[in-house]
């Protein structure tokens, strides 16, 4: 009499992100919520989104929201494609070269410029329009945490291109 052996189990190839892959993750689809509400309101009503008035863009090269709308829409966008590439194996054929000259994979690449792009809009934006003491301060800080976080040494290692 024969016995079965029990069934073999591929070992997954699946590795968990480090906490701070999985932290940017998280900040990332937050941006987004925001990013999205903001944009669209913006776009659909770039006159008065949200309450707001176009007093508040005296300063600003802009005289509605229409255009920063599409900005955070963008913004949006970004996000979302850099938080699936985050923690999947997504390989762009034409973001190869880029990955190879710069030694990460474009999610990488993709939430250090998020990170710096909203830093930048962020700290010029303080000083055209008026300080508003939630968004300034949370848009700010939410830029400095997806930098900080992706210049960690786990998150590189975890991102870098395997050559």
């Amino acid at each position: 009499m024969t016995v079965a052996s029990p069934p073999r189990h591929r070992r997954s190839t699946y590795r968990r992100p480090p906490a701070t892959v999985t932290a940017i993750g998280v900040l990332l689809p937050l941006l987004v919520i925001g990013a999205l509400q903001g944009g669209m309101a913006m776009v659909m009503d770039p006159m008065h989104p949200m309450g707001m008035t176009t007093d508040y863009l005296e300063g600003a090269p802009v005289h509605t929201y229409f255009w920063p709308g599409w900005f955070l829409l963008g913004i949006a966008a970004a996000s979302i494609v850099t938080t699936v590439g985050l923690f999947s194996n997504w390989q762009w054929h034409w973001a190869r070269g880029i990955e190879e000259t710069v030694g990460y994979r474009w999610p990488w690449i993709g939430a250090v410029s998020i990170g710096i792009v909203l830093l930048t809009f962020e700290v010029i934006e303080l000083f055209v329009v008026p300080f508003h003491p939630v968004m300034h301060p949370l848009l700010i800080a939410t830029s400095l945490s997806i930098l900080g976080l992706a210049v960690t040494p786990s998150a590189r290692r975890r991102l870098a291109v395997r050559r």
